[in-house]
């Protein structure tokens, strides 16, 4: 009665923090979409660009981007649905605060805009909106863009990298719901299938359905309250493990039950030996997986922490099954089990009896042909990973279509198109910095993968041909040509006048011979003739010094002439040279209204930062797109040493960075985590199996499983699938689940392994062996079809990681149920007996 009691206290007391679990759950699909990007380390460069972005100034700070596309369906857009579609525009710019848009670029802005959102086929129209961050969800502001945007006649969608993240969480919610139900139902069919009641069923998914409201919950308000790891993932993943173990493990408890039940035992007596027994199985198995799913905290990465939640749920698990089950054994007892009514002992397994004698016979063998088997699939695995998480969405949601329809109008970069971000203690906006600028676009523009690159001084794309000294020499030498023509004409005219100056000379001197005569031969006029005769003096001297001088000023001019002919030549030179390419814009212009929208485009609002728009040939997505993004910013910052850049901090953003980064930190921490992982669930098996090499023997097996599931999961992918890459989060989600699963059976067979030796401590290893995996064959096979089906409950789900996921944990769980029984028996009949030693009596490492 005292038990009774006892346990119907534990009913209470659940029953209670069930209800507090509930009422206090916040909202899931909020909380998931808020948490739906992915967050990478603060000093990767794709960080480091977000963080440059987020104070740019111009009404672009503290926002995130979302393109409207405008598209005719059939021929290019006319007059007419320009003038809609400028209406439409219209409306956006009068109800920006309404709609939280802080700034927007639009193609009648400018002509560099009208190039960069304007389709070349002239049937697309983009328009570039700065949504605040703190406006609304992003779900809420993509409703209300969805619905201002509609324009008569023209296709409009609403897409951005937000956007498509925000459709991406919304799918994996209508995924998990579906999953939900699914995973119930098959659950339910199985169990009843196994104890051919429904009873069992009904009381297995109300504890592990306890277990996982209360731990969600739990969950939840950490991330709430606390910032506790999350992603989109977790919540399935807490669904599909929760339900998964927490059925294998009721599995185990109830077959205990019921075996003892078979013995005559007393339902307090049959519960506590099934707490006993069972229960230490549980609590081990159970005590490892929550040891892997923690050691999931130490990753760096965000969507690897935060599969903790796992862990959470795992311990919410242990202590309900533990507490909350006997309740329901000890009252019902038999009834449990209704309507069965003969209850017999533990049912042997055929299969892993077979494959365990086998391998205990002939170790060697076995060991050589699975090794044989599953060696090729690990060698000939290919890591090249998808990473574009716009793969995860159907290309009917309206955000992918509109991505769809920007790549195929414009180019497959330009709706991803990566961002070089200078930023310098500095302002830029003097000829110095604009010209150190324009070298590095030039440069950017000249690599064989880039198809665009914008910037300050090339909003278009394009050089500004006035800005650079080949186009100025070019008016200077015109000027020069002008003045050459001028002195040519001058010098001409020069000689003129000096033969004049000489005809004027010899008619003075005639004139001043016949005034001569003339005053000898007419007195009279002597006084008007020698004035004459001193005029016409004077003119002859005067006309003698043009005659004498001006072959000089005529000499000066032709020397003028020349040198201009040969600045003229070095100009024109200079003009065709290298160094005529060079970018110079007067301080007058700089902020003239002729370059200022250059400035507000490309220039943070405090002018210390600049951007390059570049659009790659490559696809943006591909892992060698996102190595060219890389390698140009490496090749910026090795350009800008011994410049006034030199210090400045450069960084690209973009997708294709983006992917780099994850890509860089996904490996490494998956790598890391990993091994974390093993070592940690390698040191709690150390305490279950109270050896050194049984640890090593079962990890060994769990990572040989995974390896030749991933391989064979990756054809299988591309065969059903039509996906010729995994999902980049498809290996780890695998492993952790392949290796923390999988380590359940392990340890249920080294369980039973170590009780048989207790009650026959005169046993061999090899009979421990066959008779452990004798028994409890049925029972990991019939958890491994449980969890796999759990798995399987993925794939309706629609989500193509999720999808990954199931089918390579499904296969690993099928490999699982061959390999432990060979590895593990011909392990520890080579290290226990040797391949000669028919007896063994005691176990030692």
């Amino acid at each position: 009665m005292k038990l009774l009691k006892n346990h119907l206290g534990a009913l209470v007391a659940w029953i209670a923090i069930l209800l507090i679990a509930i009422f206090s759950l916040p909202d899931v699909d909020a909380l998931t979409r808020q948490h739906s990007e992915i967050s990478l380390p603060e000093d990767v460069q794709s960080s480091i660009a977000t963080n440059i972005e987020s104070k740019w100034g111009h009404g672009q700070d503290n926002t995130y981007v979302v393109g409207v596309v405008f598209n005719k369906k059939h021929g290019k857009l006319t007059s007419s649905d320009k003038e809609k579609i400028d209406n439409t525009i219209r409306f956006l710019k009068d109800n920006k605060k309404k709609l939280g848009i802080k700034s927007m670029m639009t193609p009648n802005d400018n002509y560099a805009a009208k190039a960069q959102l304007i389709s070349k086929d002239k049937t697309t129209e983009i328009v570039q909106l700065n949504i605040a961050n703190d406006h609304s969800t992003v779900s809420n502001v993509n409703k209300a863009l969805t619905k201002a945007v509609k324009t008569s006649g023209i296709r409009t969608y609403v897409t951005g990298v937000r956007i498509l993240e925000d459709d991406f969480s919304a799918s994996v919610q209508e995924g998990i719901k579906k999953t939900e139900l699914i995973t119930i139902f098959f659950i339910f069919i199985v169990l009843v299938i196994v104890f051919k009641s429904p009873i069992v069923p009904i009381i297995s998914l109300l504890t592990v359905g306890v277990s996982f409201i209360t731990s969600f919950s739990i969950v939840t308000n950490l991330v709430e309250k606390f910032n506790f790891p999350f992603s989109n993932f977790t919540q399935v993943f807490m669904v599909i493990v929760l339900f998964g173990i927490g059925t294998d493990y009721n599995i185990l408890l109830y077959d205990k039950f019921k075996e003892n039940l078979s013995k005559g035992m007393s339902n307090h007596d049959a519960t506590n030996d099934a707490l006993r027994k069972a229960g230490k199985t549980i609590l081990y198995s159970g005590s490892s997986i929550l040891i892997g799913f923690s050691a999931l905290g130490l990753a760096k990465f965000s969507i690897y922490q935060s599969a903790v939640g796992v862990a959470v749920g795992v311990a919410v698990l242990l202590v309900v099954l533990l507490t909350l089950n006997p309740f329901f054994m000890a009252v019902l007892g038999k009834k449990l089990f209704w309507p069965v009514k003969n209850f017999e002992g533990e049912s042997n397994s055929k299969l892993w009896h077979a494959l365990s004698k086998g391998s205990l016979t002939h170790p060697i063998i076995y060991l050589v042909v699975m090794a044989v088997v599953v060696l090729p699939f690990c060698l000939f695995y290919s890591n090249n990973l998808n990473y574009n998480d716009a793969d995860e969405i159907s290309d009917s949601t309206p955000s992918k279509a509109g991505l769809l329809l920007l790549q195929d109008h414009f180019s497959e970069g330009t709706p991803e198109y990566s961002t070089l971000y200078i930023q310098s203690g500095h302002k830029l906006d003097n000829e110095k910095s604009l010209k150190e600028i324009d070298q590095l676009v030039k440069k950017i523009q000249a690599d064989p993968d880039v198809k665009f690159a914008s910037s300050v001084t090339e909003p278009n794309g394009k050089s500004i041909k006035r800005l650079y000294v080949d186009n100025q020499l070019g008016t200077v030498n015109s000027g020069v040509n002008t003045a050459r023509n001028g002195l040519g004409t001058l010098s001409n005219g020069s000689k003129q006048i000096t033969n004049g100056a000489v005809q004027l000379q010899n008619g003075a001197n005639q004139l001043s011979n016949g005034t001569g005569r003339l005053q000898s031969g007419a007195n009279q006029l002597q006084a008007g003739a020698g004035r004459l005769q001193t005029g016409a003096s004077q003119l002859a001297n005067g006309a003698g010094q043009i005659a004498s001088n001006n072959p000089k000023i005529t000499a000066g001019i032709d020397k003028v002439n020349s040198g201009l002919g040969e600045g003229q030549e070095y100009l024109t030179g200079l003009a065709d040279s290298a160094a005529g390419k060079t970018f110079y814009i007067p301080a007058k212009m700089i902020h003239s209204s002729t370059f200022k929208p250059a400035l507000d485009n490309y220039m943070s609002s405090d002018l210390k930062s600049t951007k390059i728009i570049i659009i790659l040939k490559l696809d943006p997505a591909s892992t060698e797109g996102a190595k060219k993004a890389h390698e140009l910013s490496n090749m910026v910052k090795k350009s800008v040493k011994g410049t006034s850049l030199q210090s400045s901090t450069i960084a690209m953003g973009g997708q294709s960075e983006k992917i780099y980064d994850t890509q860089e930190t996904a490996s490494s921490d998956f790598l890391r985590t990993a091994i974390i992982m093993l070592v940690g669930i390698g040191i709690a098996l150390i305490f279950v199996t109270r050896s050194v090499l049984q640890p090593l023997f079962i990890l060994g097996t769990l990572v040989i499983a995974y390896l030749t599931s991933l391989s064979i999961n990756q054809w299988l992918v591309h065969a059903l699938l039509g996906r010729s890459l995994l999902a980049w989060n498809t290996p780890f989600f695998s492993f952790i689940m392949i290796v923390a699963l999988g380590v359940d059976y392990s340890i249920f067979l080294m369980m039973r392994y170590r009780e048989l030796g207790e009650v026959n401590p005169g046993w061999t290893t090899s009979e421990k062996m066959l008779q452990a995996c004798d028994i409890i064959g049925t029972v990991v096979i019939s958890a491994a079809i449980i969890l796999g089906g759990t798995f399987a409950a993925l794939i309706p789900s629609g989500v193509p990681t999720l999808i990954e996921v199931a089918l390579c944990v499904d296969i690993g769980l099928l490999l699982l149920v061959f390999l432990l029984p060979i590895n593990m028996s011909a392990a520890m009949k080579i290290t226990y007996e040797g391949l000669g030693r028919k007896k063994n009596k005691k176990d030692t490492d």
